[in-house]
């Protein structure tokens, strides 16, 4: 039997993304999972501790937007289970490690769709995760958009 109880969403915040978030928080309401928000600020930044997270809001208040802070909370409300962490590092990296750590049964991030050289060049996080990931990974197109339904 397939068990789902915990998604791990990760999220830049952009509009791929944030498509990412709405079909994860379908899929937990339908499932009965927690999901995990994760944010992943580059080594460099300056901002929030390695684990800053719910537990820590005045930290979260730097990078996580209003808009975001707001649906969350509203879908909270109506009895989404979710936590939101931020940490620092090279994106593939921290998913894959914080996925395997939380020990989450399936990633649901965003993609940008892109590819040739400028895949080549500019990287694919989205690529990345799925081939290192020993969980599924359910990539969400950009033009995914189109296909949700608002409430």
């Amino acid at each position: 039997m397939i068990h789902l109880a915990r998604i791990l969403c990760p999220t830049d915040y952009s509009a791929t993304s944030d498509n990412a978030v709405r079909y994860a928080i379908e899929f937990a309401r339908k499932v009965g999972a927690h999901i995990r928000f994760l944010h992943i600020l580059s080594p460099g930044a300056v901002a929030a501790k390695p684990e800053a997270g719910p537990e820590n809001p005045a930290e979260e208040d730097d990078v996580i937007p209003e808009n975001f802070s707001r649906v969350l909370m509203a879908e909270k409300k109506k009895g989404l289970d979710a936590d939101i962490r931020v940490l620092k590092g090279e994106p593939e990296k921290v998913i894959t490690e914080q996925a395997t750590a939380w020990s989450a049964d399936l990633i649901i991030m965003g993609s940008h769709g892109r590819s040739g050289l400028h895949r080549i060049m500019m990287g694919s996080v989205a690529e990345a995760v799925f081939r290192s990931s020993d969980i599924p990974v359910l990539l969400v197109k950009e033009q995914a958009a189109a296909k949700i339904v608002a409430e």
